[in-house]
């Protein structure tokens, strides 16, 4: 899938998460307490955010992807690491089936990884805090802008996410520190979401590595071939892209609290103004 695909199915499943459980909980395993979820309009968006961002992530195992290229160095070198870590895996667990080098598409499109690095980011928040939840949030909501600017080209988005990291720290209850509960869900969550969406493509992807099928370990889970979408396809660009980017709208209007309730507001005063225009 493309960037921005990914990116707007993250968001699209970070507010659907929400709408579900914006009542309920959300589990904060590796802290070892369970957080209330974030049901105030700047917490929900700033789930659906990370999720968005989050769903560019595993893409750090190709040299020139989004997630690679977005912050300079240190993506770079992030990617430097994550590439032959995810090839000394494979070369580690393969099965007598398995075919290819593990670089690209490999650990980092599993569902073992998703939930590892949701893990390692609330055990790293449990033990530094405000830095990793900061830099959590940051790299994220970076990515995510990145992502949707295929839609909405702006300002540098990494300007943007810094503003909007402040904004989390000083206006959603509880700051960065409010996150701590269910930040590394939110990551987990966003990660699988781009597996299964690379998992709908014609490659597919090793979602339930190490556990063996048909004598792979690395088995490239995916729906019926006949059904699976061609990356930047027309399918992809005309029908699901834009069919994700109205339900992210529609997900918004439905889950954040005063959304729909100013949309109708816009509406009216649009209709006030066109009114006193007149005809003509």
């Amino acid at each position: 899938m493309l960037g921005v695909s990914h990116a707007l199915s993250g968001a699209a499943v970070g507010l659907a998460v929400m709408g579900v459980a914006g009542a309920g909980v959300v589990s904060g395993w590796a802290a070892g307490h369970v957080a209330a979820a974030p049901v105030d309009a700047g917490g929900i968006l700033t789930f659906a955010a990370v999720c968005a961002g989050a769903a560019l992530l595993p893409d750090l195992d190709h040299p020139s992807s989004m997630a690679t290229t977005r912050f300079s160095w240190a993506s770079v070198a992030a990617s430097r690491v994550v590439r032959p870590l995810s090839a000394l895996a494979y070369r580690l667990t393969r099965a007598g089936r398995d075919t290819g080098r593990g670089t690209h598409r490999g650990l980092t499109h599993t569902a073992l990884f998703a939930v590892g690095t949701g893990l390692a980011i609330n055990a790293a928040s449990a033990r530094w805090g405000a830095p990793v939840l900061l830099g959590t949030l940051f790299v994220c909501i970076a990515l995510a802008i990145k992502g949707l600017d295929a839609l909405v080209p702006g300002p540098p988005s990494l300007v943007i996410a810094a503003g909007l990291t402040y904004a989390v720290d000083r206006w959603v209850p509880g700051g960065v520190d409010g996150t701590a509960g269910w930040l590394g869900a939110a990551v987990t969550l966003g990660v699988l979401v781009h597996a299964v969406g690379d998992a709908v493509t014609e490659s597919g992807a090793p979602l339930l590595w190490p556990i063996p099928i048909r004598g792979r370990r690395w088995y490239p889970v995916g729906g019926p071939r006949p059904v699976r979408l061609r990356t930047g396809g027309r399918v992809e660009t005309v029908l699901v892209a834009p069919g994700l980017a109205v339900a992210v709208v529609l997900l918004v209007l439905l889950v954040v609290p005063g959304a729909g309730a100013l949309a109708l507001e816009l509406r009216d005063r649009v209709e006030d103004l066109l009114a006193a225009r007149g005809p003509g």
